[in-house]
């Protein structure tokens, strides 16, 4: 009887197919963009390091190599190409410019030109029933022989004579039980441990044991070696890298060895079959003289079956053992994930089957990211004078203006601290970064050399009434629009609001982006309005793509594990703003950096063409800073969790670690200016000229030479 209901119970978890994982999610990997830096050299590495080789899989050099019949016209600019025949997504074709910059990227058959590809999407974590894990899975062929023979001479040298469980190997167990006199050993086949991984549990008893003995030969008669074998060698339990399990020889690979599994070597086959038996024992990260000792002794084992000779043993045994990969390698990026995850369950797709996630996420700008919040965040905290009990917190949204991805994210300090996801669930009053959605509909009517009085005025609603004050407490007299913008001040911006009316700044906010409920109050125009990081990363995207506001988004694919696709990301322009008015903006924020509430961006030595605007609300509560390039947006946030006044501004607070992030990250892309529409015209301004005319700014100390502006 309790044979049939093993025989039942082995069956329908058979026909459940894969073992693990339920839910993959996937960086991008090598993120290219028309414009990015992505040096030939580092692509060359990743090929290697997945075992293509040149020719046959791949071409690389001189732009010739890619003169192919039937295939697309090449840039005359371009110097050097990379053709990739068969990529997971695809044929691949990249351009590149004397200066290294992406000249173009062509993918597909037939050839269709892209703005932005990611190469070899990167495992980043996965989860099965909840919890995380890395695994993949891979077919026996593609596993070196050697990896086969290593884990058969150590785990179970009568795999392919034995049923099931083995003799001999229970006679040996029972042995070492008896000298050690407690239950040490259990002599398990590999059939016997994919049992216990696949249905049973690590709990050492008799009965539990005879259960896995009568289940492993139920099993050999439905699957054949080979499948059992393959299936072992995907689920094992190979060590752990943080929160997340590495399950499997081909995690295990990249994990210790940063390779493909059908890359690696005779010694390091030999170290993975070694970690097996006791994964934190062996670890050649933690316990390295321990792991040398077993992979010695899988080495031997391997000779003993006659799999290798002492010659090609001796050698392998002098291979040295891996060190542990630096910090930030493995970008697990956990708010990112959460973020993604939500995003996808907001689709209502079925992932009971198991699902792959392709995310937008770029591994080099995420720890760039954590790596300047990490650096920026004592030192702002220690500014503060009157600290909260609680920890200052931090959210931060960077996103890919050409494509609306959301390449990098952090919901907080820390996740282990904190699982609160501040970037997409913390909504926060916005303050001054709400100003350029006020300035924008009065550019129907002025541009930014307008004048303005800023001096004090009263606004009556019903019986209310608003006296607004600028930050520093003082009225500057007649300045122009782009200065009141640029130095953000709360006067000038309430007097637009109320003389546009307060609908046309509702108005903006809904086509740029805002979907919740907007409050009809005059202090809508200095920021009331509260907004997560996220969203107010979209309305800034809008207004920085002129106008043409796609949707920003975490999920570029999603794939069953059939390698099917379920979703595929498509552009939508789902907010829009009018282009020429965006642009006047756009150039007024320009000047934020160069004489306003951002110059210390400057300061700390930030290069280029960037717009931006900080956000301070009145009580010093929230800190924001949120700027672009023609390629690169960031949003970031500062505050605390209990709203304890910080007494520091956007620009104390926020700005160092926008500042640093964007430094870290200039190089990866080309230097270009923003690509304002038609129908707008730059105009130089001078410093005297702008004196003369506004006598009111000869207080200013800041204000160059030179400088821009868009009409």
């Amino acid at each position: 009887m309790i044979f049939f209901k093993l025989e039942k119970k082995l069956s329908e978890r058979l026909t459940k197919g894969s073992i693990l994982p339920s839910l993959e999610l996937y960086s991008q990997g090598i993120a290219l963009g028309v414009g990015r830096r992505v040096p030939l050299t580092a692509i060359r590495e990743e090929l290697l390091r997945r075992g293509y080789t040149p020719e046959r899989d791949y071409a690389l050099g001189e732009i010739e190599a890619c003169a192919l019949e039937g295939g697309p016209t090449i840039h005359e600019d371009a110097i050097r190409c990379l053709w990739v025949k068969h990529p997971e997504a695809g044929p691949l074709m990249l351009t590149w410019d004397t200066n290294d910059w992406i000249k173009e990227i062509w993918t597909g058959n037939p050839w269709i030109e892209v703005q932005h590809h990611g190469l070899f999407p990167r495992l980043i974590t996965q989860f099965s029933d909840g919890q995380p894990l890395q695994q993949r899975s891979t077919v026996l062929s593609e596993t070196p022989l050697a990896c086969l023979q290593a884990v058969t001479a150590i785990e179970d040298r009568d795999f392919l004579q034995h049923s099931g469980i083995s003799t001999s190997g229970i006679l040996r167990a029972l042995i070492r039980n008896i000298q050690a006199g407690r239950f040490a050993e259990g002599g398990s086949t590999i059939t016997q441990q994919l049992v216990k991984v696949y249905l049973l549990n690590s709990k050492k008893t008799i009965s539990r044991k005879l259960e896995e003995q009568m289940l492993a030969l139920i099993m050999e008669t439905q699957l054949t070696k080979d499948q059992i074998l393959e299936m072992y060698l995907n689920v094992i339990y190979m060590g752990q890298n943080g929160p997340y399990q590495v399950r499997g020889l081909a995690s295990a690979a990249d994990y210790y060895f940063d390779k493909a599994l059908n890359t690696l070597s005779l010694p390091e086959c030999a170290l993975l079959a070694a970690i097996i038996n006791n994964p934190g024992k062996f670890s050649p990260f933690n316990n390295p003289d321990q792991a040398m000792a077993r992979r010695d002794l899988v080495l031997r084992k391997m000779h003993e079956a006659n799999m290798f000779t002492a010659r090609e043993i001796e050698p392998a045994g002098r291979s040295p053992i891996p060190k542990a990969p630096k910090a930030g390698r493995q970008a697990h990026a956990p708010y990112f994930v959460m973020s993604a995850l939500r995003e996808f369950d907001e689709m209502g797709l079925d992932s009971d089957e198991g699902i792959r996630l392709f995310t937008t996420l770029d591994t080099r700008l995420q720890s760039a990211l954590i790596e300047a919040i990490a650096k920026q965040m004592p030192l702002i905290e220690a500014r503060i004078k009157k600290p909260s009990k609680e920890p200052l917190q931090v959210a931060a949204v960077s996103v890919d203006l050409n494509s609306g991805q959301v390449v990098a994210l952090s919901g907080g300090r820390g996740f282990r601290s904190t699982q609160f996801n501040r970037a997409r669930d913390g909504r926060r009053q916005i303050g001054s970064i709400v100003k350029p959605f006020v300035f924008l509909p009065a550019m129907h009517e002025h541009d930014p050399m307008s004048e303005i009085v800023d001096a004090p005025f009263e606004w009556k609603t019903g019986r209310q009434k608003w006296r607004p004050k600028n930050y520093d407490g003082k009225s500057h007299g007649t300045i122009p629009y782009f200065y009141a913008l640029a130095a953000s001040l709360n006067v000038p911006t309430a007097k637009i609001a109320q003389e546009i009316g307060l609908n046309q700044v509702t108005e903006t906010l809904r086509e740029a982006g805002v979907k919740g409920k907007i409050p009809n109050v005059p202090s809508l125009s200095l920021g009331v309005l509260e907004l997560p990081p996220l969203e107010v990363a979209q309305l800034y995207t809008t207004l920085a793509r002129m106008g043409s506001g796609e949707s920003i988004h975490s999920l570029a694919r999603i794939e069953n594990l059939a390698s099917e696709t379920l979703y595929a990301r498509h552009p939508s322009k789902e907010f829009t703003l009018d282009p020429v008015l965006a642009a006047r903006v756009v150039g007024m924020l320009e000047q934020t950096l160069n004489m306003g509430t951002a110059i210390g961006a400057r300061r700390m030595g930030l290069t280029g063409v960037y717009a931006g605007k900080t956000g301070t609300t009145s009580d010093t509560k929230d800190a924001w800073f949120v700027g672009f390039n023609s390629h690169l947006l960031t949003v970031v946030w500062v505050g605390y969790d209990d709203n304890t006044p910080m007494g520091l501004t956007g620009g104390g607070a926020a700005l160092p670690i926008w500042t640093d992030f964007h430094k870290a990250v200039a190089d990866l892309y080309a230097p270009t200016p923003f690509a304002y529409p038609e129908g707008v015209e730059r105009r130089i301004q001078s410093r005297g000229d702008l004196l003369s005319r506004f006598p009111d700014l000869n207080t200013v100390d800041n204000v160059p030479e030179e400088f821009e502006l868009v009409f």
